[in-house]
């Protein structure tokens, strides 16, 4: 008996073919749709509230001159002439006011939470990939327009931004503002509260700043292990370097080094922001 052949339906393939392109493009439609819609939230937030995100960034400059004015007849670093606290401690400012905005615009997420506004993005017909690029896409813009407003003060520090590597810099600024983004997201996302989240900060972040050679220059021993495995040591280096033209003296890593550290700690924490914002659908009261 021979066999019976069934020869594929040419037409029927070509519409399977049509429906998994428009299925395809409904798809990219709304994880883009989401991504836009919580990026330009944040931008109408930027405007509408910009006092606030102005104290983020007076805050920090204020801490500089005080310290620097402070410290100017103390300050001194071996090996390095002519530096003073203010030129010393201004990558460190840099870095304070990239956590700050992460830090304060991440409380935007338990306060959509407590609003229902969360609850609506997780109904919708898109990834929470969207969900953690569109929000920390949104803070990583307001903080590149506080950084341009904190640059004006690089003269006063002893920086000429003409002699700047720009490549550098804005490598440093974006994986190091996209990874305490979404590491401070994935805080939100789980805790309760803002003054949970509050707390939690200032005892996990706050002292990392602190021990990342933005206030004193690194020393052996166990401070310098500390700064080996701190992102934001990292990120201290990288705006030193970048303000020095290319190679800063006192930086502890390398140029090369620092760029590829913060790389991956951008890729890690925003694979562990996707992943608590799946397996958690945010913390409820």
């Amino acid at each position: 008996m021979g066999e019976h052949v069934v020869e594929a339906d040419p037409v029927a393939g070509a519409g399977a073919r049509r429906l998994g392109a428009v299925h395809t493009r409904s798809r990219l439609r709304y994880e883009l749709g989401l991504f836009v819609a919580l990026w330009q939230r944040d931008m109408i937030r930027l405007a509408r509230d910009t006092s606030r995100w102005l104290g983020v960034v007076l805050q920090p400059i204020l801490l500089w001159l005080l310290l620097g004015s402070g410290m100017a007849n103390v300050f001194k670093l071996d090996g390095v002439a002519g530096m003073s606290y203010l030129q010393f401690f201004y990558p460190g400012l840099l870095v304070m006011i990239v956590l700050f905005t992460t830090i304060f615009a991440m409380m935007a997420v338990i306060e959509d939470r407590e609003q229902g506004f969360l609850q609506q993005v997780q109904t919708a017909p898109a990834s929470r990939a969207s969900l953690v690029l569109g929000k920390t896409a949104g803070v990583v813009t307001i903080a590149l327009v506080q950084m341009v407003l904190a640059l004006v003060a690089a003269p006063g520090a002893g920086y000429a931004l003409g002699d700047a590597a720009w490549g550098t810099f804005l490598l440093t600024f974006l994986f190091g503002a996209v990874g305490l983004t979404a590491l401070s997201f994935s805080f939100a996302w789980l805790l309760r509260s803002t003054g949970g989240y509050h707390a939690i900060m200032a005892v996990v972040l706050m002292p990392l700043w602190l021990v990342s050679g933005a206030m004193f220059p690194p020393k052996e021993g166990w401070l310098e292990i500390v700064m080996t495995v701190n992102p934001m040591a990292y990120m201290v280096d990288g705006f030193r370097h970048a303000l020095s033209g290319g190679t800063a003296p006192v930086a502890v890593h390398g140029p090369g080094v620092t760029i590829a550290v913060l790389a991956g700690f951008a890729a890690l924490t925003l694979a562990v922001a996707v992943l608590v914002s799946r397996v958690s659908g945010g913390a409820r009261k």
